[in-house]
Protein backbone atom coordinates (compact mmCIF):
# COMPACT_ATOMS: atom_id res chain seq x y z
CA UNK A 1 0.00 0.00 0.00
CA UNK A 2 1.01 3.71 -0.58
CA UNK A 3 -0.20 6.42 1.85
CA UNK A 4 0.33 9.94 1.78
CA UNK A 5 -0.16 11.66 4.84
CA UNK A 6 -1.05 15.51 4.55
CA UNK A 7 -0.50 18.66 6.90
CA UNK A 8 -0.26 22.03 6.87
CA UNK A 9 2.68 22.98 8.63
CA UNK A 10 6.37 23.94 7.68
CA UNK A 11 9.19 21.79 7.87
CA UNK A 12 10.62 22.59 11.35
CA UNK A 13 7.86 24.01 12.48
CA UNK A 14 6.99 22.25 16.38
CA UNK A 15 3.51 21.28 16.16
CA UNK A 16 1.19 18.48 17.63
CA UNK A 17 0.42 17.25 13.65
CA UNK A 18 4.19 16.71 12.82
CA UNK A 19 5.17 14.82 15.95
CA UNK A 20 2.20 11.97 15.53
CA UNK A 21 3.58 11.65 11.52
CA UNK A 22 7.70 11.70 12.15
CA UNK A 23 6.24 8.52 15.01
CA UNK A 24 3.91 6.66 12.93
CA UNK A 25 5.82 6.89 9.83
CA UNK A 26 8.53 4.47 10.42
CA UNK A 27 6.11 2.36 12.04
CA UNK A 28 4.34 2.23 8.85
CA UNK A 29 7.35 1.34 6.78
CA UNK A 30 8.41 -1.19 9.21
CA UNK A 31 5.17 -2.95 8.08
CA UNK A 32 6.06 -2.48 4.12
CA UNK A 33 3.91 0.28 3.72
CA UNK A 34 5.09 3.20 1.36
CA UNK A 35 4.47 6.57 2.73
CA UNK A 36 4.89 9.78 1.78
CA UNK A 37 4.61 13.35 3.38
CA UNK A 38 2.96 16.05 1.93
CA UNK A 39 2.34 19.74 3.48
CA UNK A 40 0.25 21.71 1.55
CA UNK A 41 1.41 24.90 2.83
CA UNK A 42 4.87 23.86 1.28
CA UNK A 43 3.90 22.64 -1.60
CA UNK A 44 1.79 23.53 -5.16
CA UNK A 45 -1.40 22.69 -6.66
CA UNK A 46 0.84 20.40 -9.07
CA UNK A 47 2.82 18.55 -6.38
CA UNK A 48 -0.24 17.58 -4.43
CA UNK A 49 -2.09 16.04 -8.03
CA UNK A 50 1.34 13.92 -8.49
CA UNK A 51 0.93 12.91 -5.04
CA UNK A 52 -2.53 12.28 -4.81
CA UNK A 53 -2.33 10.46 -7.82
CA UNK A 54 0.46 7.66 -6.86
CA UNK A 55 -1.61 7.05 -3.66
CA UNK A 56 -3.90 4.17 -2.66
CA UNK A 57 -5.16 5.98 0.35
CA UNK A 58 -4.89 9.32 1.80
CA UNK A 59 -3.98 10.07 5.65
CA UNK A 60 -5.38 14.20 6.25
CA UNK A 61 -4.45 15.89 9.05
CA UNK A 62 -5.92 19.38 8.80
CA UNK A 63 -9.25 20.01 7.59
CA UNK A 64 -7.83 21.54 3.91
CA UNK A 65 -10.88 21.21 1.69
CA UNK A 66 -9.40 22.00 -1.63
CA UNK A 67 -7.28 19.09 -1.00
CA UNK A 68 -9.64 16.64 -0.06
CA UNK A 69 -11.65 17.62 -2.79
CA UNK A 70 -8.82 16.93 -5.11
CA UNK A 71 -8.20 13.53 -3.54
CA UNK A 72 -12.56 12.82 -4.05
CA UNK A 73 -12.16 13.49 -7.57
CA UNK A 74 -9.03 11.41 -8.05
CA UNK A 75 -10.97 8.78 -6.44
CA UNK A 76 -8.81 8.39 -3.39
CA UNK A 77 -10.25 7.54 0.01
CA UNK A 78 -9.71 9.79 3.00
CA UNK A 79 -9.22 8.99 6.59
CA UNK A 80 -9.33 12.39 8.38
CA UNK A 81 -7.61 13.34 11.59
CA UNK A 82 -9.16 16.47 13.01
CA UNK A 83 -8.13 18.45 16.15
CA UNK A 84 -11.20 21.23 16.94
CA UNK A 85 -14.11 21.42 14.31
CA UNK A 86 -16.04 22.81 16.66
CA UNK A 87 -13.83 24.99 18.48
CA UNK A 88 -15.63 28.44 20.34
CA UNK A 89 -18.35 26.53 22.02
CA UNK A 90 -15.54 23.90 23.55
CA UNK A 91 -12.85 26.05 23.85
CA UNK A 92 -13.52 27.26 27.43
CA UNK A 93 -15.98 25.63 28.98
CA UNK A 94 -17.46 21.63 27.95
CA UNK A 95 -21.01 20.57 27.72
CA UNK A 96 -22.27 17.41 26.09
CA UNK A 97 -25.08 19.14 23.65
CA UNK A 98 -26.34 16.90 20.32
CA UNK A 99 -25.03 17.55 17.10
CA UNK A 100 -27.27 20.57 15.93
CA UNK A 101 -27.00 22.07 19.54
CA UNK A 102 -23.29 22.14 18.78
CA UNK A 103 -23.70 23.55 15.80
CA UNK A 104 -25.70 26.06 16.56
CA UNK A 105 -23.93 27.14 19.73
CA UNK A 106 -20.63 27.22 17.63
CA UNK A 107 -22.74 29.55 15.19
CA UNK A 108 -23.67 31.85 17.92
CA UNK A 109 -20.26 31.68 19.56
CA UNK A 110 -19.03 33.17 16.13
CA UNK A 111 -21.61 36.43 15.99
CA UNK A 112 -19.69 39.77 16.73
CA UNK A 113 -21.14 41.59 20.06
CA UNK A 114 -22.47 44.78 19.92
CA UNK A 115 -19.84 46.70 20.97
CA UNK A 116 -17.46 44.80 18.74
CA UNK A 117 -15.39 47.77 16.01
CA UNK A 118 -16.48 46.84 12.28
CA UNK A 119 -13.13 45.05 11.77
CA UNK A 120 -14.32 42.27 14.14
CA UNK A 121 -17.52 42.47 13.07
CA UNK A 122 -16.14 41.61 9.42
CA UNK A 123 -14.16 39.28 10.96
CA UNK A 124 -17.37 37.07 11.84
CA UNK A 125 -17.55 36.40 7.86
CA UNK A 126 -13.89 34.71 8.30
CA UNK A 127 -15.08 32.60 11.26
CA UNK A 128 -17.92 31.51 9.69
CA UNK A 129 -16.09 30.69 6.32
CA UNK A 130 -13.82 28.78 8.84
CA UNK A 131 -16.40 26.65 10.22
CA UNK A 132 -17.85 25.71 6.85
CA UNK A 133 -14.47 24.42 5.33
CA UNK A 134 -13.94 22.13 8.41
CA UNK A 135 -17.25 20.56 8.22
CA UNK A 136 -17.01 20.28 4.58
CA UNK A 137 -13.46 18.54 4.53
CA UNK A 138 -15.43 16.20 7.54
CA UNK A 139 -18.26 15.78 5.24
CA UNK A 140 -15.92 14.45 2.32
CA UNK A 141 -13.47 12.28 3.95
CA UNK A 142 -14.35 8.76 4.44
CA UNK A 143 -13.67 7.99 7.94
CA UNK A 144 -12.96 10.22 10.90
CA UNK A 145 -10.79 9.93 13.93
CA UNK A 146 -10.36 11.70 16.75
CA UNK A 147 -6.86 12.79 19.08
CA UNK A 148 -8.48 11.68 22.26
CA UNK A 149 -12.16 10.29 22.99
CA UNK A 150 -12.85 13.44 24.57
CA UNK A 151 -12.64 15.15 21.18
CA UNK A 152 -14.31 12.82 19.50
CA UNK A 153 -17.43 13.01 21.76
CA UNK A 154 -17.79 16.46 22.14
CA UNK A 155 -18.24 17.07 18.52
CA UNK A 156 -21.45 14.82 19.12
CA UNK A 157 -21.57 13.90 15.29
CA UNK A 158 -23.92 11.08 14.62
CA UNK A 159 -21.83 9.04 12.96
CA UNK A 160 -18.59 6.91 14.52
CA UNK A 161 -15.40 8.91 15.17
CA UNK A 162 -12.31 6.44 15.53
CA UNK A 163 -9.54 7.10 17.82
CA UNK A 164 -6.03 7.33 16.77
CA UNK A 165 -3.85 8.66 20.14
CA UNK A 166 -1.00 10.73 19.13
CA UNK A 167 1.44 8.22 19.89
CA UNK A 168 4.94 8.46 22.48
CA UNK A 169 8.27 6.09 22.25
CA UNK A 170 8.58 4.88 25.90
CA UNK A 171 12.92 3.98 26.05
CA UNK A 172 13.50 0.27 27.06
CA UNK A 173 16.88 1.60 28.49
CA UNK A 174 16.08 4.43 30.36
CA UNK A 175 17.83 4.19 33.80
CA UNK A 176 15.16 4.01 36.70
CA UNK A 177 13.92 6.90 38.56
CA UNK A 178 14.86 7.21 41.98
CA UNK A 179 14.74 9.65 44.67
CA UNK A 180 18.36 9.92 44.41
CA UNK A 181 17.87 11.03 40.70
CA UNK A 182 15.54 13.86 42.03
CA UNK A 183 16.70 17.33 41.63
CA UNK A 184 17.28 18.95 45.01
CA UNK A 185 15.45 20.85 46.02
CA UNK A 186 12.91 18.93 45.02
CA UNK A 187 11.41 20.81 41.91
CA UNK A 188 7.93 20.92 39.77
CA UNK A 189 8.37 21.68 36.37
CA UNK A 190 5.27 23.46 33.54
CA UNK A 191 5.90 22.66 30.20
CA UNK A 192 3.88 25.19 27.83
CA UNK A 193 3.18 28.29 26.49
CA UNK A 194 2.31 31.32 29.07
CA UNK A 195 -0.89 32.76 28.21
CA UNK A 196 -4.07 32.59 30.47
CA UNK A 197 -5.64 29.24 28.58
CA UNK A 198 -2.66 27.42 30.16
CA UNK A 199 -3.57 28.56 33.88
CA UNK A 200 0.15 29.03 35.10
CA UNK A 201 -1.51 31.90 37.41
CA UNK A 202 -3.34 29.35 39.22
CA UNK A 203 0.23 27.47 39.88
CA UNK A 204 1.95 30.42 40.95
CA UNK A 205 -0.82 30.69 43.49
CA UNK A 206 -0.68 27.49 44.46
CA UNK A 207 2.88 27.86 44.92
CA UNK A 208 2.26 30.53 47.00
CA UNK A 209 -0.02 28.32 49.41
CA UNK A 210 2.73 26.67 49.90
CA UNK A 211 5.40 28.04 50.38
CA UNK A 212 3.25 30.05 53.51
CA UNK A 213 3.26 26.69 54.88
CA UNK A 214 7.79 27.10 54.59
CA UNK A 215 8.03 24.11 52.14
CA UNK A 216 11.10 23.93 49.92
CA UNK A 217 10.86 23.20 46.98
CA UNK A 218 11.43 24.94 43.24
CA UNK A 219 9.15 25.34 40.54
CA UNK A 220 11.05 25.41 37.08
CA UNK A 221 8.40 27.03 34.06
CA UNK A 222 9.24 26.55 30.38
CA UNK A 223 8.10 28.04 28.09
CA UNK A 224 7.24 31.85 26.39
CA UNK A 225 4.24 33.54 25.59
CA UNK A 226 2.21 36.49 26.09
CA UNK A 227 1.77 36.84 29.42
CA UNK A 228 5.58 36.27 29.73
CA UNK A 229 5.91 39.42 31.75
CA UNK A 230 2.43 39.82 33.44
CA UNK A 231 2.69 36.51 35.42
CA UNK A 232 6.59 37.28 36.23
CA UNK A 233 4.79 40.43 37.52
CA UNK A 234 1.87 38.20 39.69
CA UNK A 235 4.93 36.12 41.00
CA UNK A 236 6.45 39.11 42.42
CA UNK A 237 3.95 40.40 43.89
CA UNK A 238 3.09 36.71 45.52
CA UNK A 239 6.70 37.29 46.61
CA UNK A 240 7.56 33.79 45.29
CA UNK A 241 10.17 34.69 42.77
CA UNK A 242 12.92 32.99 45.04
CA UNK A 243 11.41 29.52 44.42
CA UNK A 244 10.14 30.37 40.76
CA UNK A 245 12.28 30.13 37.81
CA UNK A 246 11.06 31.19 34.25
CA UNK A 247 13.59 29.62 32.29
CA UNK A 248 12.37 30.40 28.58
CA UNK A 249 11.92 28.03 25.64
CA UNK A 250 14.07 24.76 25.89
CA UNK A 251 14.09 22.48 22.54
CA UNK A 252 12.21 18.91 23.23
CA UNK A 253 15.92 16.80 23.88
CA UNK A 254 16.72 19.64 26.67
CA UNK A 255 13.44 19.39 28.21
CA UNK A 256 12.90 16.07 29.27
CA UNK A 257 15.81 15.52 31.15
CA UNK A 258 14.57 18.17 33.23
CA UNK A 259 10.70 16.28 33.34
CA UNK A 260 12.49 13.23 34.54
CA UNK A 261 14.40 15.06 37.19
CA UNK A 262 11.11 16.68 38.89
CA UNK A 263 8.96 15.37 41.34
CA UNK A 264 6.08 15.74 39.35
CA UNK A 265 4.69 17.92 36.14
CA UNK A 266 2.42 20.57 36.59
CA UNK A 267 -0.66 20.86 33.62
CA UNK A 268 -3.37 23.54 35.09
CA UNK A 269 -5.29 24.03 31.63
CA UNK A 270 -8.22 26.55 31.90
CA UNK A 271 -9.06 25.49 28.15
CA UNK A 272 -10.52 21.77 27.03
CA UNK A 273 -7.11 20.42 25.89
CA UNK A 274 -7.51 17.44 23.08
CA UNK A 275 -4.84 15.47 23.83
CA UNK A 276 -2.41 17.11 26.40
CA UNK A 277 0.89 15.80 24.96
CA UNK A 278 3.28 17.04 27.54
CA UNK A 279 1.49 14.78 30.19
CA UNK A 280 2.26 11.92 27.58
CA UNK A 281 6.01 12.87 27.72
CA UNK A 282 6.37 13.36 31.53
CA UNK A 283 4.90 9.93 31.66
CA UNK A 284 7.47 8.36 29.22
CA UNK A 285 9.82 9.15 31.56
CA UNK A 286 8.50 8.21 34.58
CA UNK A 287 7.30 11.54 36.39
CA UNK A 288 4.41 11.84 37.69
CA UNK A 289 1.81 14.11 36.21
CA UNK A 290 -0.60 17.09 38.22
CA UNK A 291 -3.43 17.71 35.80
CA UNK A 292 -7.18 19.46 35.69
CA UNK A 293 -10.04 17.61 34.83
CA UNK A 294 -10.31 19.52 31.53
CA UNK A 295 -10.73 17.97 28.22
CA UNK A 296 -8.68 14.92 27.51
CA UNK A 297 -6.08 15.75 29.88
CA UNK A 298 -7.18 12.61 32.15
CA UNK A 299 -7.36 10.55 29.68
CA UNK A 300 -3.49 11.18 28.61
CA UNK A 301 -2.72 10.77 32.53
CA UNK A 302 -4.48 7.79 33.07
CA UNK A 303 -5.77 6.54 36.34
CA UNK A 304 -2.57 7.17 38.24
CA UNK A 305 -1.51 10.19 37.98
CA UNK A 306 -3.23 13.28 40.38
CA UNK A 307 -5.98 15.02 38.95
CA UNK A 308 -7.48 18.23 40.03
CA UNK A 309 -10.52 20.88 39.46
CA UNK A 310 -10.05 23.34 36.86
CA UNK A 311 -9.24 26.46 38.58
CA UNK A 312 -9.25 25.01 41.82
CA UNK A 313 -5.66 26.71 43.42
CA UNK A 314 -6.31 24.90 47.23
CA UNK A 315 -6.35 21.38 45.20
CA UNK A 316 -3.79 21.76 43.13
CA UNK A 317 -1.62 22.87 46.20
CA UNK A 318 -2.73 19.74 47.95
CA UNK A 319 -1.63 17.57 45.27
CA UNK A 320 1.71 19.35 45.16
CA UNK A 321 1.53 19.44 49.01
CA UNK A 322 1.14 14.89 48.47
CA UNK A 323 4.20 15.01 46.20
CA UNK A 324 6.30 16.46 48.57
CA UNK A 325 5.66 14.21 51.78
CA UNK A 326 5.48 11.47 49.63
CA UNK A 327 8.44 11.84 47.04
CA UNK A 328 8.64 7.77 46.59
CA UNK A 329 4.74 7.46 45.93
CA UNK A 330 4.87 10.40 43.39
CA UNK A 331 8.00 7.97 41.56
CA UNK A 332 5.42 4.90 41.95
CA UNK A 333 3.05 7.35 40.24
CA UNK A 334 5.03 8.17 37.23
CA UNK A 335 6.32 4.60 37.07
CA UNK A 336 3.10 3.38 37.00
CA UNK A 337 1.92 6.10 33.91
CA UNK A 338 4.79 5.00 32.26
CA UNK A 339 3.75 1.57 31.69
CA UNK A 340 0.10 3.04 30.35
CA UNK A 341 1.47 5.13 28.16
CA UNK A 342 3.45 2.49 26.82
CA UNK A 343 0.60 -0.19 26.29
CA UNK A 344 -1.87 2.75 25.23
CA UNK A 345 -0.12 5.09 23.23
CA UNK A 346 3.03 3.56 21.60
CA UNK A 347 3.39 3.76 17.67
CA UNK A 348 2.90 0.09 16.88
CA UNK A 349 -0.88 0.16 19.04
CA UNK A 350 -1.43 3.62 17.10
CA UNK A 351 -0.76 1.59 13.90
CA UNK A 352 -2.21 -1.14 14.18
CA UNK A 353 -5.71 1.33 15.05
CA UNK A 354 -5.19 2.89 11.77
CA UNK A 355 -4.68 -0.49 9.82
CA UNK A 356 -7.81 -1.31 11.23
CA UNK A 357 -9.94 1.78 9.68
CA UNK A 358 -7.93 1.10 6.48
CA UNK A 359 -9.58 -2.69 6.15
CA UNK A 360 -12.54 -1.16 7.43
CA UNK A 361 -12.67 1.23 3.80
CA UNK A 362 -11.53 -1.57 2.00
CA UNK A 363 -14.33 -3.59 2.38
CA UNK A 364 -16.34 -1.11 1.26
Amino acid sequence: MKLLIQHNHFQGEIAGVLTYINSIEPELQQRGIETQAISTKESSLWEWLKAIAQADLVHMNSNHLAFGLLCKLVGKKIILKYHYLFYLSIHSHYEPMSFFQRLKTEFIYSLPKQNYPLKWKLHTFVKLARLATRFSTTLIADRQAACSQFLAESHSFPWKVHILYNPIHVSKNQPEKTIDTLSKPYSFVYVGRLSKDKGVDLLLKATQILRVQNQTFEVLIIGDGNDAKELKAIAAKLEILDCVKFLGNYSQPDVLPIVRSSLALIVPSRWQEPAGYVTLEASSVQTCSIVAKVGGLPEMAGADNLLFEPENVEELAAAMQSCLENPQAAIDRGKRASQYVTERFSPASVVDRFLEIYQEISVH
